[in-house]
């Protein structure tokens, strides 16, 4: 998705904290564990990341300030939209000077710089399937990515580009959820969910998440899987940080996902979108997606 007007970026920035709530500790920590077995054996070279889909860099700032990664990386960040890379390069390095390392520009990127260890940031706008044959990587990282296309092809695709015994991490892939309370009319919100994942299903996969463990299963070793729902609601009639923002963005992009096609009465569709806009407003609307977290190896010989 992109859009002109910078609402895309912001809720992206805004989901970081929805994302914190959501991600399984259990499959992070092992993430840790596989990322350090591999800096075990690289020798002198620096630890290859790629991030495709990878918006304005929230991964990479999760990674960084959880410790993940390990002294010397190299990290590229590619989107297919140019104003994500453009919002990625604007603000990461105020968040590296906030996070208490220090920015330095090289070449067309940036280095992060902390005590003995150094991030080397490339950015790409590109279009991920093509990029990963542009070289080889240790790690291969894809938040809320798989969805968008069908699944177990573009997990064929994305880890043929990994070293042998290379890991790929897919947090945030979504599997066929998605639950607004309370309801405005039980039959309209049925109709209404199916219908959006149906939507999604037109060119991507609403069940990306069980999916990829299939898929998986079969080609590689899968090390880690767990839940990562996102789940919103308010506290005291309030939502935190810029969640509000948040819920609105996805309330307006079922809409104007199922305006596109066709199936439902503009008018009934327009009130089903204030109505859940006051509830928002009323501090009312509960919000539920269920998605999976997947870190899985290739095979240390293909």
């Amino acid at each position: 998705m992109s859009n002109t007007d910078g609402k895309f970026q912001r809720y992206l920035a805004a989901k970081r904290t929805v994302d914190d709530r959501a991600l399984d500790r259990q499959v992070l920590d092992r993430l840790a564990t596989e990322v350090e077995r591999i800096d075990e054996k690289r020798g002198e070279r620096p630890l290859r990341v790629l991030d495709v889909g990878a918006g304005i860099g929230a991964t990479l700032k999760r990674l960084v300030e959880r410790d993940v990664l390990p002294a010397a990386v190299e990290y590229t960040l590619v989107d297919r939209e140019a104003t994500n890379i453009d919002a990625a390069r604007e603000r990461l390095p105020q968040w590296v000077t906030d996070a208490g390392y220090e920015a330095a520009e090289i070449d067309d990127g940036l280095r992060i710089e902390g005590d003995e260890q150094w991030v080397d940031l490339e950015f790409a706008v590109a279009d991920a399937f093509e990029y990963v044959e542009t070289s080889t990587w240790d790690l291969l990282v894809g938040q809320a990515f798989l969805d968008l296309f069908d699944a177990r092809r573009a997990f064929d695709a994305l880890r043929a580009g990994l070293r042998p015994g290379g890991c790929w991490y897919f947090p945030i892939t979504f599997d066929g959820g998605t639950i607004l309370s309370p309801p405005v009319d039980p039959d309209l919100d049925t109709r209404i969910e199916r219908a959006f994942h149906a939507h999604i299903d037109d060119g991507g996969d609403s069940h990306a998440g069980r999916h990829l463990l299939a898929r998986a299963s079969k080609t590689d070793t899968v090390l880690a899987a767990g839940g990562s729902d996102w789940v919103v609601h308010p506290r005291s009639g309030e939502y935190p940080d810029d969640e509000t923002f948040f819920l609105r963005y996805i309330v307006d992009t079922i809409a104007g996902a199922l305006d596109e096609t066709g199936r439902f009465d503009p008018t009934t569709l327009a009130g089903w979108t204030a109505a859940r806009h006051r509830q928002i407003d009323r501090g009312e609307l509960t919000y539920v997606a269920h998605q999976l977290d997947v870190l899985g190896r290739i095979p240390a010989e293909r």
